[in-house]
């Protein structure tokens, strides 16, 4: 919520190296423009637009992954079956109305930090004591994000058009269809983690073939916390989803693939 593919950055090398990646901005955040106004920015209606766009670029089955919000509509593209695989780090959406309400709270506060550190949005992310200022309750390790990314990722944050009917929307956003998910799933949770360390482990009641793996002392996006184990577990287990897919489909579909 707020940031954009900028949050990627610390492992997307790590993983193109094996795969070739698409890091998409979610509609209202980052340069992708905003849902029409008619359109409630659910998790279902975040997917139909990503959905949409790997249509346009011709991609039919993909493994995917998120973080946070990015997380949950990872999640609602694998009901739709079209996904070889879930990375989901962080997700929410099966909070209680007390954790919503504090998660809501959490992230307008952050909304209106950003808006204020705007103007100085350069010096606060030249140094690691104003990274940490900003990324606190997201990171556990804030001071380790470049400062050019520290820098897009707060000016992202405050300037996101989607920001405020994407919070609105997301107090009542339940996940439904989780039981149609087939494919491998695994879930990543900091134990550091403020805002959904106690949803993230709620989503094995409902989705077959998931797996938790708990991140100790790391918070709710480790991915610029620790990128290399972040990246070793992700590759490790696409590795392993990727055999599956492949031993899936009969002899005659099968073609090697060095990675």
């Amino acid at each position: 919520m707020g940031e954009s593919a900028v949050g990627w950055q610390p492992i997307h090398q790590a993983l193109s190296d094996h795969y070739d990646v698409i890091a998409i901005d979610l509609p209202g955040f980052g340069h992708s423009p905003a849902l029409p106004t008619g359109i409630t920015p659910t998790a279902a209606a975040l997917a139909d637009a990503v959905e949409g766009e790997l249509d346009r670029l011709g991609v039919a089955q993909f493994h995917i992954a998120g973080y946070s919000l990015g997380a949950r509509v990872a999640l609602e593209l694998a009901t739709r079956g079209r996904t070889h695989s879930v990375t989901a780090i962080a997700p929410d959406g099966l909070g209680t109305p007390l954790e919503r309400i504090h998660q809501a709270a959490a992230l307008l506060n952050g909304r209106t930090l950003a808006t204020l550190l705007t103007p100085i949005a350069t010096p606060v992310a030249a140094t690691g004591a104003g990274r940490s200022l900003f990324f606190a309750m997201e990171r556990s390790r804030p001071w380790q994000l470049p400062a050019a990314d520290a820098r897009q990722l707060l000016l992202d944050f405050a300037q996101a058009p989607g920001y405020h009917r994407t919070v609105q929307a997301a107090m009542v956003d339940v996940p439904t269809g989780l039981e149609r998910i087939t494919c491998p799933v695994l879930l990543l949770q900091g134990t550091n983690d403020p805002l959904v360390s106690m949803q993230t482990p709620r989503f094995l009641a409902f989705v077959r073939h998931a797996q938790l793996q708990w991140l100790p002392g790391l918070s709710h996006v480790p991915i610029s916390d620790d990128p290399q184990l972040v990246a070793s577990l992700m590759l490790r287990f696409l590795k392993t989803a990727t055999k599956r897919e492949h031993d899936r489909r009969p002899p005659a579909q099968r073609r090697s693939r060095v990675s």
